[in-house]
């Protein structure tokens, strides 16, 4: 009786292993990426920054505005010792290409008889404000038919201004103008009209800048910012000293196409070009993970301190980590950017499947 117990035991196990389908197990494993950012190993943030300044007749009060506040912009930069190239263009360098004036699309360093000799600004140039207010007191001789897109273009594409953009670099645009881009495939005038069938589509610049800096997406390397009007009462405002502007409103397509920022002529110049270069800071500074995390067990250190996760930060200071599932990154904002040398710390779990 005993053995014909253990005979039915014996056969109930072989058939019962038998049946089961083999099925995948789940396990967690522990990894840490570790990123130190510093010139000797490349990652050293490099970030080119061109201005698209509209040099028409109703300017001159919000390029100034600009010029004065623009210690708002670059102070980050400079605080976290970022390599950063900045230059100059107008809202009329199109008309290089028609007329034959090949110094049109070139980096600007000044006007009217006031210039800085210096077309690249790097963290090296001696009195960085002073001269990035020459360079961008354009004056108000430009033409009418702003086209801050197409001008964009022209001036990348010139020669003279090949080597601008560097292959590992975080590029931004940032126009400032009180008109909307009118880019367009003619050379002619085309009255300021959104229904003119020469006007290029906005997303024609997106593609642009897509194949020019090999990116796109969560991994995208470049944005375009602007300074511009945003809404029927600023646009009401402005027209009292001069009619005929215009809402930026490709302008704010393209932005948000790009994760760009949108900063209000009519609003406080200092914040909004403040704003304009947090987020330029944030975006060049993502840090790319080795395996594809469970989010819930991110662990984040800069410098060995402790980060908060950026929707959970309860203060007071501001910003914090953040991770992009797109790109598989980590990405940080507002007081805990990492400045160069900083050592960047991110622990997690990643589930993975054994057959």
């Amino acid at each position: 009786m005993k053995l014909l117990k253990f005979l039915i035991l014996i056969s109930l196990f072989i058939f019962g292993t038998g049946c089961t389908e083999d099925k995948p197990t789940f396990s967690q494993l522990a990894e840490e990426d570790s990123f130190v950012q510093s010139e000797a190993d490349g990652s050293f943030t490099k970030i080119d920054i061109l201005w698209v300044i509209d040099n028409s007749g109703s300017m001159e009060t919000s390029q100034q505005n600009v010029a004065d506040n623009f210690n708002s912009f670059i102070a980050k930069f400079i605080e976290k010792n970022y390599d950063f190239r900045i230059a100059v263009v107008v809202t009329d360098a199109w008309r290089g290409k028609y007329l034959g004036d090949d110094t049109k699309p070139n980096f600007r360093d000044g006007a009217d008889g006031d210039y800085s000799g210096v077309f690249i600004i790097t963290p090296d140039t001696p009195n960085i404000e002073d001269t990035f207010i020459t360079n961008v007191l354009q004056g108000v001789g430009g033409y009418g038919d702003e086209r801050a897109f197409e001008s964009m273009v022209d001036a990348l594409e010139d020669p003279d201004n090949s080597n601008f953009i560097r292959e590992d670099s975080f590029f931004s645009v940032v126009i400032v103008s009180d008109e909307d881009d009118f880019s367009s495939t003619s050379s002619g005038y085309g009255g300021a009209n959104y229904s003119d069938p020469n006007l290029y589509e906005v997303d024609y610049f997106n593609t642009y800048l897509e194949n020019l800096t090999n990116s796109s997406g969560a991994t995208r390397r470049f944005n375009v910012n602007a300074m511009a009007i945003l809404d029927e009462e600023c646009r009401d405002d402005l027209n009292n000293s001069f009619t005929g502007r215009k809402i930026g409103v490709r302008y704010q397509e393209l932005a948000e196409m790009t994760d760009g920022r949108m900063g209000d002529l009519c609003g406080n110049f200092a914040d909004d070009l403040e704003l304009i270069s947090e987020n330029i800071a944030q975006l060049s500074t993502q840090f790319y993970l080795s395996r594809t995390p469970d989010p819930a067990t991110i662990v984040v250190k800069l410098d060995g301190l402790l980060v908060p996760q950026k929707d959970a930060n309860p203060g007071p200071t501001v910003g914090g980590w953040e991770y992009i599932a797109e790109a598989n990154s980590i990405r940080f904002s507002g007081d805990y950017i990492p400045e160069q040398g900083a050592i960047i710390d991110v622990k997690f779990e990643t589930l993975t499947i054994e057959e």
